[in-house]
């Protein structure tokens, strides 16, 4: 993992961006609350860059 934020638009979202073979993707996972626990929601597509998955995925 490269690092994770807060979505910008979806506070109760975490992005968790990884780096693996020559390209950039996330997994969204909803956060943990005080009556579920975190869970999965996708897998974003792979981009070229960082800079291209923040600007569809902004913190």
């Amino acid at each position: 993992m490269i690092e994770k934020y807060t979505l910008l638009k979806e506070p109760d979202k975490t992005m968790f961006v990884f780096f693996k073979n020559d390209k950039y993707y996330g997994h969204i996972i909803k956060n943990k609350t005080d009556k579920a626990p975190a869970k999965f929601i996708f897998e974003t597509d792979k981009y070229d860059s960082l800079e291209q998955l923040k600007a569809d995925y902004p913190m």
